[in-house]
């Protein structure tokens, strides 16, 4: 099984997604076909919290999936709008694949939801598989993965390294 996850720790969220988005860009200038979703979130000055956007990695294409602040309430992620996210870039698998990137195995994916389907798709077919988790969920990440993944620290160098190694060999542009 090619599944690796990235752990970090609290607060370390921001700077994993933005590793994963540089790393999927080099990837697919690379000329690798990459499935999932990476995260960019869109600080805006005098706002409360930050816009989550999704990248759905075979498309390009960015999609909102975050509740605005409102009095009383603080910035969260919007389930609806994840889900209909997740079904969207789903439908990436069904090309050629070299490698699924999905930005989280979180509270959704732990109860069944957001991007569990493909992460189980991928993994069912034997396509690799590189996630992130935030530490306090590694219970239900090992439970899920069982014990058969490859853990990474939310080192650029590290990850890389892992992806090159499962990725099929490609001649890099200019060399």
């Amino acid at each position: 099984m090619k599944v690796a996850a990235v752990i970090y720790d609290m607060g370390e969220a921001p700077r994993v997604d933005a590793l994963l988005a540089a790393l999927a860009e080099r990837l697919r200038r690379d000329g690798y076909a990459l499935a999932g979703a990476v995260q960019h979130n869109t600080d805006e000055a005098g706002r409360p919290c930050a816009d989550m956007r999704i990248e759905d990695l075979s498309t390009g294409r960015l999609m909102d999936i975050s509740n605005p602040k409102t009095a009383g309430t603080g910035c969260r992620l919007d389930a609806t709008a994840l889900e209909d996210v997740a079904g969207i870039v789903a439908g990436g698998l069904d090309g050629a694949v070299d490698l699924v990137i999905l930005n989280r195995f979180g509270k959704q994916e732990i109860s069944g939801n957001g991007f569990r389907a493909m992460m189980e798709s991928a993994v069912a077919r034997e396509i690799p598989l590189l996630t992130v988790l935030n530490g306090v969920h590694r219970p239900a990440w090992d439970g899920f993965a069982s014990g058969m993944a490859t853990t990474l620290p939310p080192d650029a160098t590290a990850i890389e390294r892992w992806c090159r190694s499962v990725l099929p060999v490609r001649s890099v542009a200019g060399t």
